[in-house]
């Protein structure tokens, strides 16, 4: 994987292939720079809510508790297929809780699992255990915190440019909870960790185990755990360290120390957050699910797991750090929506694929063009807002259920996901890798899944069957 670029660069090459696509489809060079900054602020909302996922659900994944069961878990294994197996499985599951927590945790069992497999002298190889752990990035939008289905579901959320017909929202039962979308996700739970854990090398000369500046890392970790046992403070690796123990445990003589290492204050304002989940499910049922009420749910969890403000606003300033690379890199991937939407880009690319369809290979023609564009948007709910209505408007005029257009796009997104490193990148920087280190196994993994959704899109969205 020597040719793939950093994110950064390939979000680069990307633009530039957008606007050439732009220019192609007879759109004039002061239009493609229009329709560019006429999309790069355009999703700012969701680059704050999706910022605040990622920051709650890292914090979340590497709670104490959290971390005390992935070390259990991590342990688990005895053979090399069951290490990168149950990295993947335990990922996957995380995943459909929340993308971001599946990322983090992904890459925290991961790395737990290269660590226990080299006290015990398993050879593991360690980029495959990082990559098996990314593959929560492939069954997320299937989940809870599905970004397409969530704004369908709301129709406040819906945008203006959506068609009328389309504005009066579609169910969560009709989308995560459709027959499509379960079958696909137990075939993915079912296969995919199989998949991963076949890839491992053979022969010694090919494996890479973990670094041996990470294993000391994580291992002091653990160690500043056990020497202040009462600090809050995570185990993984590159969060806990004897400074932040020591620190932990300094004498509480002011009254601001009181209050930081207040655990009554700590627990009461997770009251608010609470609140809002709850009255938004008993009032509406899960139908009222959104974005802001999947965040106010992970603010409570982060709350109640770290216990007191100190630890979690000590735990805040490590997490924000995973969101810095990502929200660089947002208003690029806002400008190519604006490249796709503001031209003629994305309808052309949509009209080819709806001249050639028919009700039976709409769901695996409609996946393949939701995977192409999710590599130039890799946000579900970017991609949904610049693709959706297109999707919508074929699906409408082939005559099928209007729900079939959500299930395209999210089978569409996540399965490129794996070629497409952008998420990847608070991963990475933990697993303190490239993206090229892990491509070439999660591309292995892009392939079976896409055997899998064509396969069961097919039979229940093409075939009807079960409808």
């Amino acid at each position: 994987m020597e040719y793939v670029p950093d994110p950064y660069v390939l979000v680069i090459l990307l633009t530039f292939i957008a606007a050439i696509g732009a220019l192609l489809v007879g759109t004039s060079p002061t239009g493609v720079m229009d329709a560019w900054f006429g999309g790069v602020w355009t999703l700012l909302v969701f680059m704050a809510q999706f910022a605040l996922t990622l920051m709650v659900g890292d914090a979340i994944a590497k709670s104490p508790a959290v971390s005390r069961l992935l070390r259990r878990i991590a342990g688990l294994p005895n053979s090399q297929f069951s290490a990168v197996a149950l990295t993947s499985f335990v990922a996957m599951v995380a995943g459909l809780i929340s993308w971001a927590i599946g990322l983090i945790v992904g890459a925290v069992i991961a790395r737990q699992v290269a660590f226990r497999g080299k006290e015990k002298g398993l050879k593991l190889h360690y980029p495959l255990l990082i990559a098996a752990g990314y593959t929560a990035l492939m069954i997320w939008h299937s989940g809870i915190t599905t970004s397409s289905g969530l704004i369908m579901a709301d129709p406040a959320a819906i945008p203006s440019t959506f068609p009328e017909y389309a504005q009066g929202g579609i169910p969560l039962g009709e989308t995560i909870g459709s027959l499509t979308n379960i079958v696909t996700v137990v075939l993915l739970l079912a296969v995919i960790p199989v998949v991963m854990g076949s890839l491992h090398p053979k022969g010694t000369e090919d494996i890479t185990e973990l670094p041996e500046n990470v294993y000391d890392e994580i291992a002091t970790g653990l160690q500043a755990k056990d020497d202040a046992p009462d600090s809050g403070v995570a185990t993984d690796g590159g969060v806990a360290t004897p400074a932040d123990a020591a620190a932990a445990g300094q004498s509480r003589v002011t009254v601001a120390d009181r209050l930081n290492d207040s655990r009554i204050l700590g627990l009461i304002i997770a009251l608010f957050p609470a609140y809002y989940f709850l009255s938004d499910v008993v009032q509406s049922g899960l139908g009222a699910i959104n974005l802001n009420t999947i965040n106010a749910f992970f603010i409570f969890c982060a709350i109640v797991l770290w216990v007191t403000p100190k630890r979690i606003v000590n735990q805040m300033d490590k997490s924000v750090k995973n969101v810095a690379g990502i929200l660089f890199q947002f208003p690029f991937y806002a400008g190519i929506a604006g490249l796709l939407t503001g031209t003629a880009l994305a309808a052309t690319i949509a009209s080819f694929f709806a001249e050639i369809a028919t009700p039976l290979t709409w769901p695996v023609l409609g996946l393949i063009s939701a995977g192409i564009v999710n590599v130039f948007v890799p946000s579900g709910g970017g991609q949904w807002v610049a693709q959706g209505p297109i999707l919508l408007e074929t699906t409408r005029e082939l005559g099928m259920p209007l729900y079939t257009a959500v299930v395209i796009e999210m089978m569409g997104d996540q399965l490129t996901n794996m070629i497409q490193p952008f998420w990847a990148v608070p991963a990475l920087a933990l697993a303190q890798l490239r993206a090229r280190d892990i491509l070439g196994y999660t591309t292995v993994a892009m392939v079976a899944g896409f055997v899998i959704m064509a396969i069961t899109m097919t039979l229940f969205l093409g075939m009807g069957i079960g409808a």
